[in-house]
């Protein structure tokens, strides 16, 4: 850098004194060295006042500015041709752009873009630029990119009480670009709402930082969770109300989540908004962002918390975030289903995709290793043998594995996971670090040279490259980040809308340590969802063709004896010879070999978007009438058979807000409600969410042909067989006892005579290759193959699952009928959770595993609801009460459909 004209030789940094004198270049202050001294005082210079520059000439584009930075030592000295290459497309098509979408996978130098595009923006037109990142963390590390590379930058996060008054005057001069948190924007009374081009850093994990603005949860330790059952009295009933606040027992599922009803949560907003009044701390901040519109969010409820969100944020009267000229997304991968859009309230973003190249070159190099795919002796018997390996033999090939490197990452869904992950390898205290968004970050694990950082939901965020760290372990399916989720994925069973997400995370979470194209890891992906997860051909077809190579391969390498596999992954990490000949051809073979699919529907879904935002936005407006219209246009336009479950939940919007915008029972409004709600029975098929929601007028809990037959079954039986207090005793103790134990023939029969006890025509197909139990109601089949014998180690085969594929079509033959009631299901009973991965591709829609502790579960519930039924039957003559009796079973989950639902949880090949 040339000195500055009247500087006697280059300018130094000044180390933060002299703070009111104008900024130089860099943002440090400058002192021109003529001027004169002081009469007091000699030897103290007296400073020059500022005279005003002559502006200088903006570049024509950022990738002129590049050119235009100043060389810094730690600044980058050229930009890569993909990097250009986005930089062109924005200048050329998208300089005016309201809202546009860059897409630069991780490693890619996706940040150098985005601080490009903001400082031409900035020095070029003169705008006040907000870069905006999901955590703290992230904010600090783009303030060192932008220092690194000359831009000039402050960091501005935090309370706003807290900010320098110098460094946010440099950004309302728009002499710098303010680096923030999204959190700084999507709040209640934003202090960077002036900004002229917002800049939104790792967009793709946006859906929980934005919508968190309007997200209340409200946990069990408050006053207000059982309060808020009060409010809404008899719209909820009773028995959930018990499961939920009452003690954990047999009969309560910790995982249940329940979505509200929307006209009751209307109906009773005084006396929700005087419950949640009381709230306090950032609780009650979080309430004044939904207090006017509590009459259009959505309530979910679990035994931990209340969650009350709308289900797409309305960004639309967020003046902070609606009046910048520009808003700029950059996010390591777009999806094709509409993700960006829902996640921030948006119907038209403009996208430039990832470079064609790129996609084949990604960044780094990693080995993914599945340890459940592995020939683990039973008796544990490792390399570093000890009793606890011995007791879980994957677990133990796990921690072997992790052994290898002295510093690891452990990603997981949840915190619990990954404290035990810490636990069962005996890291001390002090080699323990948590990815938390603190001041301090990462730092501390950077810095270490031994130790664990745990990471839960972290999959975002967090820069471990070279020899930071090599060593890392994604546990789980990150499927579920709060109620919302979890009730798409476990109660509406429309996981083909959440697919994109969890692939984003996946895919952000297996680069966290390969940030360059000269890092490398080892990945331990553990969890026998994310390893079927993973095993799907259409989730792997749709990710980049460098990680298709990658997963495939590891797929692959990791059925081996378990030894072997650790001394694979140390050639890994080494980068020995061993890897050099062997994977890394094989590695570039399969990355030529592979090409990226769009996710089936996803065009679909992505064209969706734009009427589920216009939804969403007049519901919030409490414009009942064009809410449910537009609810409906959705419920119409998406018409894949995969996509039903969430028609389904459309059409229920669409019949609540109708019912909203009624005048009477025989308004317009109000019949229209009634069919829409008709149509989501009809689209709900295999789900009970929404009779739990909202039963049809006059309908009773056993309204469903098959629960109807399953309730007759059932008071006949009362009537018959187990009338006598001894037959039913009998009966019930020995199906527990058979269902208790491993043994394949007494398990059959406890299987068939828990059938009887569900209402179904109950048996043991005595033919070749059925099944080991057959239930059948009038319009539901269910059939059950038991691998009770089996151990826990090891996977199911593809054997069994072709065999069960079929099970369904034989019985049907059996009975002499075309094909099984639509909506039927296959059972598979076995303690292994883990399926040969290919397996899962040919494996039938229709095909779930069970682990033989929820069989028992739902016969230790339907012989409490038999208890139950026994004590209202007993001195009632003639007929019983039909009614009261299914609503017993309906409050155990064993009506048929209930138990569908249950024991259909876990699809081998996925929804």
């Amino acid at each position: 850098m040339f000195p500055a004209q009247g500087l006697t030789g280059p300018h130094t940094p000044c180390r933060g004194k002299l703070s009111s004198i104008r900024p130089f270049g860099c943002g440090c202050a400058v002192r021109e060295t003529t001027a004169v001294t002081t009469n007091e005082d000699p030897s103290r210079l007296r400073p020059r006042f500022r005279r005003r520059a002559e502006p200088v000439a903006g570049a024509t584009d950022p990738e002129a500015l590049f050119g235009e930075l100043p060389r810094t030592p730690g600044g980058v000295g050229a930009l890569w041709s993909h990097q250009a290459d986005q930089l062109r497309t924005y200048a050329d098509n998208h300089r005016d752009t309201p809202d546009v979408a860059l897409e630069l996978p991780t490693g890619s130098g996706k940040t150098l873009v985005g601080l490009l595009i903001s400082e031409w923006r900035r020095r070029t037109l003169g705008q006040r630029v907000v870069y905006a990142c999901p955590t703290r963390q992230l904010a600090r590390q783009v303030l060192q990119k932008a220092t690194d590379q000359g831009i000039p930058a402050v960091m501005l996060i935090g309370s706003h009480r807290d900010w320098a008054q110098a460094k946010l005057a440099r950004y309302t001069r728009a002499d710098a670009i303010a680096v923030t948190t999204y959190s700084a924007i999507f709040n209640l009374n934003s202090h960077l709402a002036d900004a002229q081009t917002l800049v939104f850093d790792d967009a793709h994990a946006a859906e929980g930082f934005v919508a968190e603005a309007w997200a209340l949860s409200v946990g069990r330790d408050t006053d207000q969770y059982e309060q808020l059952f009060d409010a809404l009295g008899e719209s909820v009933e009773p028995a959930l109300v018990t499961r939920m606040v009452g003690p954990v027992s047999p009969a309560v599922d910790t995982r249940e989540v329940r979505l509200l009803p929307v006209g009751a949560v209307a109906r009773h907003t005084e006396d929700i908004d005087r419950v949640l009044s009381a709230l306090t701390g950032d609780s009650a901040y979080r309430f004044r962002m939904v207090r006017a519109n509590l009459g259009s969010c959505l309530f979910y409820v679990s035994r931990r918390e209340f969650y009350i969100r709308p289900m797409i944020p309305p960004t639309f009267q967020h003046e902070p975030f609606t009046d910048p000229g520009q808003r700029l997304y950059l996010s390591a991968t777009l999806g094709g289903a509409g993700e960006l859009e829902r996640a921030f309230g948006r119907t038209d973003i403009k996208r430039v995709p990832v470079p064609t190249a790129w996609d084949r070159t990604g960044s780094g190099r990693r080995f993914f290793v599945f340890p459940e795919l592995a020939d683990v002796p039973v008796d544990g018997s490792l390399i570093d043998d000890d009793e606890e390996n011995s007791q879980e033999p994957v677990a133990g090939l796990v921690d072997s594995l992790l052994a290898l490197s002295r510093k690891r990452l452990v990603l997981t869904p949840d915190e619990d996971s990954a404290t035990q992950i810490a636990n069962r390898l005996g890291v001390p205290a002090a080699e323990r670090f948590t990815a938390k968004d603190s001041d301090t970050g990462i730092q501390p694990f950077v810095d270490a040279e031994a130790g664990i950082l745990l990471a839960p939901s972290r999959y975002d965020g967090m820069d471990l490259a070279a020899d930071v760290c090599r060593m890392m372990v994604m546990s789980g399916l990150p499927a579920a980040s709060h109620l919302q989720d979890r009730f798409l994925d476990t109660k509406l069973r429309a996981s083909e809308v959440l697919d994109e997400r969890v692939r984003t995370r996946i895919v952000q979470g297996a680069g966290r340590c390969t940030r360059g194209p000269k890092d490398w890891a080892v990945v331990v992906v553990t969890g026998a969802d994310i390893l079927r997860f993973l095993s799907r051909r259409e989730i792997r077809e749709s990710l980049p063709a460098e990680l298709q190579a990658e997963i495939t391969f590891g797929l692959d390498q990791s059925q081996v004896p378990a030894d072997d596999l650790i001394l694979l992954a140390e050639s890994a990490l080494e980068q020995d010879r061993i890897w050099q000949e062997d994977a890394e051809p094989e590695l570039a073979k399969l990355r030529r070999e592979a090409t990226r699919v769009a996710a089936p529907h996803a065009a679909q879904l992505a064209a969706s978007t734009v009427r589920e935002v216009r939804a969403w936005t007049y519901a919030w407006q409490q414009d009942w009438e064009s809410a449910a219209r537009t609810a409906g246009e959705v419920f119409e336009n998406l018409t894949a058979s995969t996509l039903r479950p969430y028609r389904a939940l459309w059409a229920y919007l669409a019949s609540a807000w109708s019912d909203l915008a009624s005048t009477g029972d025989t308004s317009p409004a109000a019949l229209r409600s009634a069919d829409f709600l008709r149509k989501a029975y009809a689209a709900a098929v295999g789900t009970t969410w929404l009779k739990e929601v909202h039963r049809l007028p006059s309908a009773t809990y056993d309204s469903d042909p098959a629960d109807e037959a399953g309730v007759t079954a059932v008071v006949s039986l009362l009537n018959g067989k187990l009338a006598s207090p001894v037959k039913f005793e009998s009966f019930f103790s020995n199906m527990l006892a058979n269902l208790s134990q491993r043994e394949a023939s007494r398990y059959e029969r406890g299987l068939v005579a828990l059938g009887e006890l569900l209402g179904a025509e109950s048996f043991k197909p005595a033919e070749k290759g059925r099944a080991d139990a057959a239930w059948m109601w009038r319009t539901l089949w269910m059939t059950v193959e038991a691998k009770s014998e089996q151990e826990p180690a090891g996977m199911l085969s593809m054997d069994y699952v072709r065999q069960t594929n079929t099970q369904l079509a034989s019985l049907a033959a059996d009975q002499g009928v075309e094909a099984p009631p639509s909506g039927s299901v296959s059972i598979i009973v076995t303690p292994r959770g883990v399926v040969d991965p290919d397996a899962v591709p040919i494996a039938a829609a229709h095909v779930h595993l069970v682990l033989p502790k929820r069989m028992l579960d739902v016969a230790h519930d339907a012989v409490r609801a038999w208890k139950e039924l026994r004590g209202m039957a007993k001195g009632i003559a003639g007929e019983l009460p039909r009614e009261e009796f299914a609503s017993v079973l309906w409050d155990n989950g064993v009506l048929p459909t209930q138990v569908r639902e249950r024991l259909t949880r876990d699809p081998i090949r996925g929804s």
